[in-house]
């Protein structure tokens, strides 16, 4: 990138006149230019190319916090000293929301084909449950507790850039990365809602549910975007609002079921009746 900007530089820059036969008076060198990046320290070109076009203000980060309190620390260990190689592969489509959007309409779509009346029900669940946890997090608490993502104000995060690929940010915060804030994780919020709902409802793929769940949680650590505070409140949120879909989803299929509507009948996701009896909450 460096040799690409120095010939378009070059390229750019006005033809020189040939020198007259006599020596010209030498000249002073005039102040360093944000071009000249041979001369001019890493540190004033960030602070110049982030400086505001319209009031010419520099970038001010936002109040860091101390590194060594146990927030922080905590991040520091699952971003950056966790850093393998492998993981530098496997997170950046782990946190991919297009990616994990595909697989959701997909899982969706063979609920509704494949899933019988139980299936068909859940799929229809999904779409306020999802609603929900995705506006409460990111319309509701994001604005209203305002909190900086990490690597807004920490140095050396060891930070997903999308198409720039794995950075490391400088030591001093000198430019902002992301527009939205970070508290809590919507990642943790929806995947958590989502696969714990479904989890209650096909018990059989709980456990590798909730694992999908961690995983996305967690990868929004591991690229630099969120505190593990945020994924935690992330994960709890979502996880409170899949129950109140289950229970919802539970009152619902039995009342059809006891009706004769399209109910229980069609008992073949492994849960063994569990909706037939409210109170019961199936094997331990």
């Amino acid at each position: 990138m460096i040799i690409a900007a120095a010939a378009v530089m070059a390229a750019a820059a006005p033809p020189t006149a040939a020198a007259p036969p006599t020596a010209a008076a030498p000249t002073p060198p005039g102040p360093a230019s944000i071009e000249d990046s041979t001369t001019v320290p890493q540190a004033v070109m960030h602070k110049a190319i982030t400086t505001d076009a319209e009031s010419e203000k520099p970038f001010v980060a936002p109040p860091a916090p101390d590194e060594g309190s146990l927030e922080v620390r905590v991040f520091r260990l699952l971003n950056s000293r966790a850093a393998t190689p492998v993981l530098d592969v496997l997170m950046p489509i782990i946190t991919d929301f297009r990616r994990s959007r595909i697989v959701l309409l997909v899982v969706w779509a063979m609920l509704v084909i494949f899933g019988g009346n139980r299936g068909r029900w859940a799929a229809l669940m999904l779409i306020p449950l999802v609603a929900a946890t995705d506006q409460l997090s990111a319309s509701v608490l994001k604005p209203l507790v305002g909190r900086s993502r990490p690597c807004e104000v920490l140095g050396s995060v060891h930070f997903w850039y999308g198409p720039e690929g794995w950075i490391t940010t400088p030591a001093e915060v000198v430019r902002s990365y992301k527009s939205s804030f970070s508290f809590p994780s919507s990642h943790a919020t929806n995947i958590t809602g989502a696969m714990m709902f479904l989890g209650l409802a096909f018990r059989k793929a709980l456990w590798p549910l909730l694992f999908t769940a961690v995983l996305v949680s967690y990868s929004r650590v591991y690229i630099g975007n969120h505190w593990t505070s945020d994924i935690i409140v992330g994960m709890a949120l979502g996880a409170l609002l899949a129950w109140i879909a289950w229970i919802a989803f539970k009152r619902i299929y039995s009342s059809l079921d006891r009706t004769g509507s399209g109910g229980g009948s069609d008992d073949q996701d492994g849960t063994d009746g569990l909706l037939d009896d409210p109170g019961r909450s199936g094997p331990e």
